[in-house]
């Protein structure tokens, strides 16, 4: 029999994680003014560190049982909201490439809007690398959410036919 406080304990422990790594984004210092260049090379190097961890830890995941495919896809996807965050709050700090993104808030927003696809538009890049970081991050999202969307999805299918064939049960339920 499984244990009923499991699912629990493994939302407590996702909170916990995701809080942490929340307080880590807010304690990384955004550097000064860089070098658009600089800045170019640090944000593509960081993100092919992304992509590379997000492929290796989805590989995992696909080995792990069912509640740490969830798990990790939850932190994965707060990783990547907080770097791509991250990212934007520096850049923001060079003249011309952000309009309202004043902050690591204002960059978290900006960030979670995008990954929603509300994208109220006050806070919008308008520099050309700004422009080509955050179309990048929307590549992002999309092959992520596309991953996981395909992940949980099996996970209740395969959840479903589980029901289905427990002993006592026919098609039309309980006997």
């Amino acid at each position: 029999m499984s244990n009923p406080r499991g699912p629990l304990r493994a939302t407590a422990v996702a909170v916990l994680l995701m809080a942490t790594l929340t307080a880590v984004y807010y304690l990384i210092p955004v550097p000064g003014k860089m070098r658009e260049s600089s800045w170019a090379v640090l944000f593509f190097v960081g993100a092919g560190v992304l992509g590379a961890l997000i492929l290796v830890t989805v590989r995992r995941l696909l080995r792990a049982g069912e509640d740490a495919r969830i798990l990790g896809l939850v932190l994965l996807l707060t990783l990547t909201v907080l770097f791509f965050s991250w990212c934007d709050a520096s850049a923001a700090q060079m003249h011309g490439q952000f309009i309202e993104l004043h902050d690591k808030t204002d960059a978290l927003y900006f960030n979670v809007s995008t990954l929603a696809t509300v994208g109220f538009g006050d806070v919008h890049p308008v520099g050309q690398l700004a422009r080509a970081a955050v179309t990048l991050q929307i590549v992002f999202n999309l092959v992520f959410l596309g991953a996981a969307v395909s992940l949980i999805s099996s996970f209740f299918r395969r959840r479903a036919q589980s029901h289905q064939h427990e002993p006592g049960r026919d098609e039309h339920g309980p006997r």
